[in-house]
């Protein structure tokens, strides 16, 4: 993170930058950002005005530390369960990373309206794509290596779009949710199989 801000010496003054955090998140999330003033996200936390500058120079910068809490837990659910059968991760994965998704909808929408206009908030967007697209790309050689992924895929380029199709359904999966598939975890998993010319595990 890049943003400027004052790391507090004391626990009080953790606890104080902590709150300021929860409540521009609540602020951010319920008025956009466009709408949000400094004296807002003090209100919200219920400290005075000149609080929010003791460590935050700008509402830029009280974002850039809000999205940390975002980035935590978006790279927490692409990390994975360690999992040795394939479908079963690519079920998990999936799961993880809708529910995460759904879970900071909310902020990543402003993040994304910020992102338009600040270079340093779709550069933390992309360095997630980047960690999502590095993680499946080895995934995929992995499976290449034992024979159960088709071996004229580039593993590079199928990670890309299978990631892009994640996320891309994320978005707006709700407007098309299905009562047979719920949060579409299962459709998903079934076109990564398919895609991938995954085949069943011969040791299972």
């Amino acid at each position: 993170m890049t943003a400027t801000t004052r790391e507090p010496r004391t626990d009080r003054g953790r606890r104080t930058r902590d709150s300021l955090i929860t409540a521009a998140r609540t602020v951010f999330e319920r008025q956009g950002f466009a709408a949000t003033r400094m004296g807002d996200i003090a209100a919200e936390a219920g400290v005075s005005h000149g609080t929010v500058y003791t460590y935050f120079d700008t509402k830029e910068d009280v974002l850039e530390a809000t999205m940390q809490q975002l980035v935590d837990q978006l790279l927490e659910s692409i990390d994975g369960a360690d999992l040795t059968d394939p479908v079963e991760r690519i079920a998990n994965a999936n799961e993880r990373y809708l529910t995460s998704f759904a879970d900071n909808a909310p902020l990543l929408r402003v993040v994304e309206e910020v992102s338009v206009t600040d270079v340093r908030f779709s550069a933390i967007l992309d360095e997630l794509r980047r960690t999502h697209l590095k993680r499946v790309t080895a995934q995929i050689r992995r499976q290449q290596r034992k024979g159960r992924v088709h071996p004229d895929l580039d593993p590079q380029t199928t990670a890309a779009a299978l990631c892009a199709m994640v996320e891309g359904f994320s978005r707006h999966w709700t407007a098309f949710s299905s009562p047979d598939d719920p949060n579409g975890q299962a459709t998903l998993t079934l076109l990564w199989q398919r895609s991938l010319g995954l085949t069943p595990d011969p040791s299972g």
